[in-house]
């Protein structure tokens, strides 16, 4: 799993049927100190989150698909918390 930020909203009016009802997210993975550390990514969203938030990004595609109980869909991202704080 990794740190993301939110960065905003991916509007689609054609796409996969097992991607309809889907909230899709553009995320920027973020490392320890909170530093964008690597390419943007588009998640299905599953926490509720914004755009600003930080999140906690799952990025394993049999694991989003079994989350999201659809084995046919081709998601490889999935954010599965919303971050409120993070202790060092």
């Amino acid at each position: 799993m990794l740190l993301a930020r939110v960065k905003g909203h991916l509007v689609a009016t054609v796409k996969l049927n097992g991607f309809s009802g889907e909230k899709l997210l553009i995320v920027e993975p973020l490392d320890h100190t909170g530093a964008p550390d690597g390419t943007e990514v588009v998640a299905c969203d599953r926490a509720g989150a914004g755009v600003g938030d930080v999140v906690l990004l799952l990025q394993e595609g049999q694991s989003c698909r079994l989350i999201m109980g659809k084995k046919d869909v081709p998601a490889e991202a999935l954010i599965v918390g919303i971050i409120d704080r993070i202790d060092v």
